[in-house]
């Protein structure tokens, strides 16, 4: 009994030492955003753009230019990160993809002004023009404190 103890105690002992996933000990896979997008979501998740007749998926080669795209997909792969190091992590990553692929890619998404190079020609950027925003008065945000 006591050498059963004592292996419990040992085991239990190499659990605690042992990095446990979601913890931060892990090391992300990919060292940045552009390594992830270019080497995991765009092989893994490929979209039909700039194909004749499909309007519906837009992309621009330069998505690293469009502040909102960075933002989500910086978000995706942060995501992806901590799913990957959880036993059913994914589904509910897949289910974020899901909303975020449309938005990214969608005709009022980030790239809509852009076009993608292939057979219809040369690739386009144009960066979305910026919403104006006026200052709120001095005292707005006083409710706050």
């Amino acid at each position: 009994m006591a050498r059963l103890a004592a292996r419990v105690g040992d085991l239990q002992q190499a659990q605690a030492e042992r990095p446990h996933a979601g913890n931060g000990d892990q090391p992300p896979l990919y060292s940045t955003v552009e390594e992830w997008v270019t080497t995991y979501l765009l092989p893994t998740f490929p979209r039909p753009v700039g194909e004749v007749g499909m309007t519906r998926w837009h992309w621009c080669d330069q998505w690293w230019r469009h502040d909102e795209a960075v933002t989500r997909l910086t978000a995706l792969w942060y995501g992806w990160e901590q799913a990957r190091l959880q036993m059913t992590g994914m589904l509910p990553w897949l289910r974020e993809l899901d909303h975020q692929l449309p938005i990214l890619y969608g005709d009022d998404g980030p790239f809509r002004n852009c076009a993608a190079s292939g057979d219809l020609g040369e690739s386009r950027h144009h960066s979305s023009s910026q919403m104006p925003a006026e200052s709120a008065p001095e005292d707005w945000w006083s409710w706050w404190d």
